[in-house]
């Protein structure tokens, strides 16, 4: 009993671990045969991997570089899927909007339209914070953004609801270079629905969209005031201040960015013009030594909000009057001045300044004056390219003027340029491309053929070979690709059976096909003419090969059959005479062929002397008449030539006379017949094969015979036609007479 339990305890145990192998195979299958690809990664951010295989369950962590802001989720995971979730990769953005210029339609209280960009928020409305507007139909707000930005993503943190029971509100994102207020910039996202104080609102830009102005315009019904705590327009092409370069006595805040360019206010030290320039030479830059409308806008700006109670402020900037002509200016660096914006009046001081007494227009001034100055920086490096997913950069550094190129995963289309350069504006050429995945499927079949994936993959660039069965050939393309469009890159080929020619003619013989086409596997069986053989050697039938061609052996042909006649011999009677026979030899050609059923053939007989049995005239007996040949016991070495066939000779049977034309006192003659009679027989003989054939005279003459009778009925034929016609011909005379 106990053995029993403890036998059913073994099994139980096997089948439980049995069981248990069952289920964990697949999971550990899938960990070790199941990688995700690599997720993507954002411009000016970075990835790490908690397992560098990016195996099932690998977390992918994101970080930004210093400046920018992460939005999006800052984890994600590999899954059973090969798949990245939550899907989407983060941004790394800049706040563009902290800072600027704002206008709104209209102002309520303390609620000025700066508020919205002070860099502060709140999650309640905070008169110290939040801009208001009176109730209006259409309230709208807007910033200047100094320079066109290429906008991505809007975050409005609201300070009051809207609207409950009163209806839903719409909310307009608008992004151009127009003026805003007007509202025909182009739409950069729209919202409706209701709006809740303190809470974020993110409209992403359908599409990136660039402009220098970016407005809300609040639609609602009845009037209500639009209230914002923070307005921040993000972008990934902005120069964060973190990247420009940091001295132990520049002022607190004194930095500021635009279009990919480091400016730093000294304010807190003067100096002459010289000196100044001096300065930011020494630490790597420069005085202003460039303008447009857009970059004095960005100067004026910036130098009224640190001046905002000191209109008496005044900056060095990197323009000098021409030695030779006065009333030219020139840069620091050489170039002629061509666009100016100059207080009028002018003096006669050979520097020039931005002057705040005047709206930071520019004055000129005497050079050895100690003013504050601004030095301009610009960038030596871009920041981290993006890098899409299933894709890798080639890059040996990101300082300006390198070079950085994209390649995709294997199955995965390149969308985009795979060159960008990194620009002296401190931001890569182009835009980012992306990797698209693609999948041809499994290619059509066909049919007495096979295919086969060369890689084993079905997606973008995979080959796909197709071959046929033995006995069919391959007729199209043998190799088909994976195209860009998702399809392979042409019809699947055909296979269609092997077809040869007509088989081999046979010379007195004829052929048999097994089936009523001529493809692989049907044979051609041969069959002689009656009277006629196949040449040993050769084959009765052929078979079509998947070549194309006739196999099986030699090609067949059809001889003559051979065909021997056993000798009659006549009783014997005694005879004086002694007889004496030699051996005789028949050959043949085995290319020879008969003509007109006539059979002709060489044969050298050996002299021979025909006896006669007394009690018969002449010796001529009713006994037909036959010849023995036989092989004489002599041999002679000769070399055997190609190959010989044998043919006995068929002798016609000597007719019987009449005594009276033969005399009993003479034999039968016998007439010498040289050899090679027939002109087709062309066989060279030497001195010794020289020989003759003794053929008796009286069957030719028997033939002439036959020949003159036929003759005398021709001319007694003619005769009688030639009597008719005269008959007729005078009988007509007779008639017309």
């Amino acid at each position: 009993m106990m053995m029993c339990t403890r036998l059913l305890q073994e099994q139980s145990a096997m089948v439980f671990a049995l069981l248990l192998g069952i289920q964990l195979v697949p999971a550990y299958s899938d960990q070790v045969t199941v990688h995700c690809g690599y997720p993507g990664s954002p411009a000016h951010g970075d990835v790490t991997f908690s397992d560098d295989t990016l195996a099932v369950g690998t977390i992918a962590s994101y970080h930004c570089d210093p400046g920018y802001e992460l939005l999006g989720p800052s984890r994600r995971r590999c899954t059973a899927n090969a798949t990245w979730v939550p899907q989407g990769i983060p941004f790394c953005v800049l706040n563009v909007a902290a800072g600027k210029a704002p206008l709104q339609s209209s102002t309520m209280g303390g609620g000025i339209p700066q508020k919205a960009v002070d860099g502060s928020t709140s999650p309640y409305f905070n008169p110290d914070t939040c801009s208001l507007t009176e109730a209006e139909s259409s309230p709208w707000w807007y910033v200047n953004l100094l320079e066109p930005y290429v906008v991505q993503l809007v975050r409005i943190d609201f300070g009051q609801s809207c609207c409950g029971k009163q209806g839903q509100a719409t909310i307009v994102v608008r992004v151009g270079n127009n003026r805003p207020d007007l509202g025909v910039n182009p739409i950069c996202n729209k919202y409706t629905g209701f709006i809740e104080e303190g809470r974020p609102l993110f409209l992403p830009c359908t599409t990136a969209m660039s402009g220098a102005f970016v407005s809300v315009h609040f639609l609602s019904n009845p009037e209500h005031p639009l209230s914002l705590c923070e307005f921040f327009v993000y972008t990934d092409q902005a120069l964060p201040i973190e990247r420009c370069p940091s001295f132990r006595d520049q002022p607190l805040g004194s930095v500021a960015t635009y279009n990919g360019k480091c400016y730093i206010f000294y304010n807190n030290q003067q100096l002459t013009f010289d000196d100044a320039n001096n300065t930011c030479e020494e630490r790597g830059g420069s005085l202003v030594d460039e303008t447009s409308p857009a970059l004095q806008g960005f100067l004026s700006w910036e130098l009224y909000r640190r001046h905002r109670n000191d209109p008496r402020g005044q900056y060095w900037m990197g323009a000098t009057r021409d030695p030779d002509d006065l009333n030219n200016w020139r840069w620091l660096n050489g170039d002629n001045i061509t666009v100016s914006f100059w207080n009028s009046p002018g003096g006669d001081e050979n520097c020039a300044k931005f002057d705040g007494a005047r709206g930071w227009l520019w004055s000129d001034t005497d050079c050895d004056r100690k003013l504050n100055f601004i030095c301009q920086h610009r960038p030596k490096i871009c920041g981290r390219p993006e890098r899409p997913p299933n894709s890798t950069i080639l890059a040996t550094s990101f300082e300006v003027g390198s070079v950085i190129e994209y390649k995709c995963d294997l199955g995965n289309l390149l969308i985009g340029p795979n060159i960008r350069t990194c620009l002296p504006t401190g931001f890569f050429s182009e835009y980012s491309p992306r990797c698209k995945y693609i999948d041809c499927g499994r290619p059509a079949p066909t049919a007495n053929g096979q295919l086969e994936l060369l890689k084993g993959t079905t997606h973008y660039l995979s080959t796909v070979q197709y071959s046929c069965n033995v006995g069919f050939v391959l007729v199209g393309r043998a190799q088909l690709v994976c195209d860009v469009d998702g399809r392979w890159n042409g019809p699947p080929a055909r296979c269609e059976p092997i077809v040869c020619q007509d088989p081999p003619h046979l010379n007195n013989g004829r052929f048999q096909l097994s089936s009523l086409s001529q493809i692989y596997g049907t044979t051609a069986d041969y069959i002689c003419d009656p009277g006629y053989e196949l040449e040993e050697g050769t084959v009765s039938r052929l078979r079509c090969g998947a070549e194309g061609y006739w196999e099986g052996g030699v090609h067949p042909r059809c001889l003559r059959r051979i065909v021997t006649f056993a000798p009659t011999e006549p009783p014997t009677e005694p005879s004086t005479e002694e007889s004496t026979t030699e051996p005789t030899t028949v050959k043949m050609h085995p290319n020879f062929e008969p003509s007109n059923g006539i059979f002709h053939s060489t044969a050298t007989f050996n002299r021979f002397t025909p006896q006669f049995s007394p009690g018969y005239p002449h010796g001529l007996t009713d006994y037909p008449m036959s010849t023995t040949l036989t092989p004489t016991s002599t041999t002679t070495t000769t070399k055997e030539p190609t190959p010989i066939y044998q043919r006995p000779i068929q002798t016609a049977r000597p007719r019987p006379r009449p005594p009276s034309l033969l005399p009993s006192h003479r034999k039968p003659s016998l007439a010498r017949v040289p050899q090679n009679n027939d002109p087709r027989e062309n066989e060279i003989l030497s001195a010794e094969d020289s020989r003759t054939v003794h053929v008796s005279s009286a069957p030719p003459a028997a033939a002439r015979l036959n020949m003159g009778g036929f003759i005398a009925l021709g001319v007694f034929g003619g005769f009688v036609v030639l009597s008719a016609i005269i008959t007729i011909i005078v009988l007509v005379v007779r008639s017309c007479k």
